[in-house]
C-alpha cells in the first residue's frame, strides 16, 4: 500500500530531494503508510524516514528531522472511500427509492471515516494488516456496528463471516471503542442482547448505543422483519436497565427513537453523560428540553410553524411545548409511515405540508438537510421555497427557535 502525492507547496523539503506530484509514500519510519492518517501519525516521532516510489518505479529513501516538519509541505490525494462488502439483512441502502441523493447509494464501510466522522463501521473489509496499521497508528476512537457477539448470528445478520475476534484484535492493541446495535425484533434481542451489553461491560466499550431497525416501505424482496411497538419499546428499556445495573456498567444507551415509541419519560441528562452518541439520535431530544426549557410555554409568533417528524411532533404537543400550536408532525409518505423521525423527511412531504397549511413562515431542524444543504431526496431550501411559495427557515441550534416566539 501506498498514498499519492497529490501536490508539493512552495518551499517544500520534497523538492529537495527531487519528489514529484503523483510519486507515492511507501513507508515511513519502516511502517507501511495507507492513509494520511499514518502520516499524521508519524509526526510524533523525532524524525521521519521517507521511502517514496517514483512514478518510474524507482525508489528514494531520506529523512527529515523533527525541527523541519513545518517544510514538508504536501497534500495527498483524497482517499477512495473504503466500500461496505457485507449483505446485511436490515441494509438501510437496499431500502432507497430512486431519486435520491447519488451519495445515498453507496455503502461505505471506511475506518478513517469512522476515526474522523464517527460513522459506525463493521470491520468486514479490513484484513490483518490494516486492522495492525489501525493499532500501530492509534487510530481511536472507533465506531463499530456490533448488533451481536454471537459469531453464528453475526453471519447471519451481516451475510459474510465476520467474527467477533476483529473487535478483539483492536480492543487488544488499545484501540477505544464505541458500539452500537441496531435492534431486530426476535433476531439480536433477548439472550443475545444480553450477551452483547456483557461483552461491551467487560471490554471497556466507551459506548454501546442501541437503536430500532430502520424499515420502509421499500421492502419488496428483502428480509421480513417483526415492527418494533409500543410495548416491546417498554420492555426493551426497562430490560436494558435492568442488565445495565448487573453489569454494572452504565454505558448503554436507548436511541430517543424508542423511548418516544413507549411513550416512557425521556431519561435526565445525567443518563447520556458526555452524550457520545448523540449523532446516532441518543440524547437529541434531551438536550432539546435542556435547551428550551426557558422559553417552552411560549407561542409561536404569528404566522410560523414548526415542521418536524411525526414521533417528535408528537413529543412537542403531548408535552404543551409552545402552547401546541402550529406544531406539524409530518406522516412520512415518501419512505412510509413507519418511518418517524425528523431526519428521514424529504422535500416532497415537507412542499406538501408547506402547500396544504396557510401560514407564511416554517421553521424545520437543519438535520433534515445534509453538509451540502441537500435533503434526501436531492432539494436545497431554495428548491423547496420555489416549489411551495412559502418561506422555509432552517433552525441550526435547538435555542434559535427562541427568536420565533412572543
Amino acid at each position: 500500500m501506498s498514498i499519492k502525492i497529490s501536490k508539493i507547496k512552495k518551499g517544500s523539503i520534497f523538492k529537495k530531494h527531487s519528489i514529484s506530484v503523483g510519486d507515492r509514500i511507501v513507508s515511513i519510519n519502516g511502517r507501511e503508510i495507507f492513509d494520511f492518517l499514518g502520516v499524521l501519525f508519524e509526526t510524533s516521532f523525532e524524525k521521519m524516514v521517507f521511502l517514496v516510489k517514483k512514478k518510474d518505479g524507482d525508489f528514494i529513501e531520506f529523512e527529515v528531522s523533527k525541527k523541519d516538519y513545518g517544510k514538508i509541505k504536501i497534500e495527498f490525494d483524497e482517499f477512495e472511500r473504503r466500500r461496505c462488502n457485507n449483505k446485511c439483512i436490515f441494509c438501510f441502502v437496499d431500502q432507497n427509492p430512486k431519486g435520491l441523493r447519488k451519495s445515498l447509494y453507496f455503502k461505505d464501510d471506511d475506518y478513517r471515516e469512522s476515526f474522523e466522522y464517527g460513522n459506525f463501521i463493521t470491520l468486514s473489509n479490513l484484513n490483518d494488516r490494516l486492522l495492525l496499521n489501525i493499532v500501530e497508528h492509534k487510530i481511536s476512537p472507533l465506531y463499530i456496528s456490533v448488533h451481536s457477539v454471537d459469531n453464528v448470528l453475526r453471519k447471519k445478520i451481516f451475510g459474510v463471516e465476520n467474527g467477533i475476534e476483529k473487535i478483539e484484535k483492536l480492543i487488544d492493541g488499545g484501540i477505544k471503542i464505541h458500539g452500537q446495535v441496531v435492534l431486530m425484533r426476535n433476531i439480536n434481542d433477548g439472550k443475545y442482547l444480553e450477551e452483547t451489553i456483557r461483552y461491551a461491560a467487560s471490554k471497556g466499550f466507551l459506548s454501546l448505543g442501541i437503536v430500532p431497525l430502520g424499515l420502509t416501505k421499500y421492502r419488496k424482496d428483502l428480509s421480513k422483519f417483526t415492527p418494533i411497538d409500543r410495548d416491546y419499546a417498554k420492555n426493551l428499556i426497562e430490560y436494558v436497565e435492568n442488565l445495565k445495573k448487573i453489569f454494572g456498567y452504565k454505558k448503554v444507551y436507548v436511541a430517543d427513537e424508542l423511548f418516544l415509541k413507549s411513550g416512557m419519560k425521556i431519561p435526565p441528562k445525567s443518563y447520556y453523560h458526555s452524550f457520545p452518541q448523540y449523532e446516532n439520535g441518543i440524547g437529541m431530544v434531551r438536550n432539546f428540553i435542556e435547551e428550551t426549557k426557558n422559553f417552552k410555554d411560549k407561542k409561536l409568533k404569528k404566522g410560523y410553524a414548526i415542521i418536524t417528524g411525526k414521533s417528535f411532533g408528537d413529543f412537542l404537543i403531548k408535552n404543551c411545548y409552545f402552547k401546541s400550536e402550529r406544531i406539524l408532525p409530518l406522516v412520512n409518505t415518501f419512505f412510509g409511515e413507519i418511518v418517524t423521525v425528523t431526519g428521514l423527511l424529504t422535500a416532497f412531504d415537507i412542499v406538501k405540508i408547506m402547500k396544504e397549511t396557510d401560514y407564511k413562515n416554517y421553521l424545520i431542524h437543519k438535520n433534515v438537510f445534509n453538509i451540502d444543504g441537500l435533503t434526501l431526496d436531492n432539494f436545497t431550501k431554495k428548491d423547496i421555497i420555489k416549489s411551495s411559495g412559502k418561506n422555509l427557515i432552517v433552525l441550526e441550534k435547538n435555542i434559535d427557535i427562541k427568536r420565533y416566539l412572543l
